[in-house]
């Protein structure tokens, strides 16, 4: 027995060193908000998956550090979304298309800082909460990024990701959240088709909000659509020609990647929603451009 039991401690240690070698056992840490929900905590810096860094910044989003007030001649670019903008902890902070739009617009001779508020598991509400409590950062230029799931998501809270508020005392810990969260979604059933419906119109609306709280701070906004490997392909999408829709009607610009993704082929996703680091690449270079505009002298 007591040999059994010291092979049970000596497998679990090995298990745990395995773990924390793939990136589990540290992960980021989230607040706990009426406002918006949740999002991380500030000052923190990771190693994930694969050895990514992951920094969030004092203002507690990802992205360099930056002055809570934008220096003169700066332009400041706010990215708002869910875990495609946050970009997953698989994906090095210089990776992510908020950084490949910033070094775009860098390359035109702006000065440029960039701020990734994405947070995995967002709706539109959260975005809106946030963007309400913050003020968006003094941020000049608001990249929304949406995609059809979006569309049929309330405001998520803590509890409901399984993203925790403290760090767990092992990777085994974290592991066990991870997949305790897999069983329990499994038993998900979707809302009816007239509840979904109602909330696709909600949401619209939601980010309809998003657009007017960066135009009446003065910023520019840019409504970015983000297909999946399905729509990419030819499948429909019934929110994407609303949402783009949006964008004249409330002054914003508007940017579809549909296109671009098909032009650039294989190797853009991961798992058919969330993009490999080619896929930020490619994204943030059509944003970059689609943002240049906004952003000339006589823009």
């Amino acid at each position: 027995m007591l040999v059994f039991a010291l092979g049970v401690v000596a497998a679990a240690g090995l298990g745990e060193v395995a773990l924390r070698a793939l990136g589990l056992g540290d992960p980021v840490v989230y607040d706990n908000r009426l406002a918006y929900g949740y999002r991380p905590l500030p000052d923190q810096t990771r190693r994930r998956l694969g050895g990514a860094r992951v920094h969030v910044n004092a203002l507690g989003v990802r992205g360099p550090e930056v002055a809570p007030t934008r220096p003169p001649g700066v332009v400041r670019l706010l990215f708002l979304g869910d875990s495609v903008t946050w970009g997953g902890s698989y994906v090095d902070d210089d990776a992510l298309f908020a950084a490949v739009a910033a070094r775009a617009l860098a390359s035109k001779g702006l000065r440029v800082e960039w701020l990734d508020a994405g947070v995995n598991g967002w709706g539109p509400q959260n975005t809106l909460g946030l963007v309400r409590e913050s003020g968006g950062f003094d941020s000049s230029v608001w990249i929304v990024t949406a995609l059809e799931d979006d569309f049929r998501r309330e405001k998520t809270h803590v509890g409901e990701v399984p993203y925790m508020t403290r760090s767990p005392r092992s990777a085994w810990e974290e592991l066990l959240v991870l997949g305790s969260y897999k069983i329990v979604t499994a038993y998900k059933t979707p809302k009816p088709p007239a509840d979904l419906e109602r909330l696709a119109d909600e949401n619209l609306a939601t980010y309809r909000a998003i657009v007017e709280a960066g135009r009446a701070r003065g910023a520019q906004v840019l409504l970015v659509w983000h297909p999946t490997t399905e729509a990419v392909a030819g499948d429909p999408e019934p929110s994407r020609t609303r949402y783009l829709a949006l964008a004249p009607d409330v002054g914003a610009a508007a940017l579809d990647l549909t296109a671009t993704y098909r032009a650039a082929g294989r190797g853009l996703y991961v798992d058919g929603l969330h993009l490999s680091a080619d896929g930020h690449r490619i994204a943030g270079e059509a944003i970059g451009s689609a943002v240049a505009p906004l952003v000339a002298p006589n823009g």
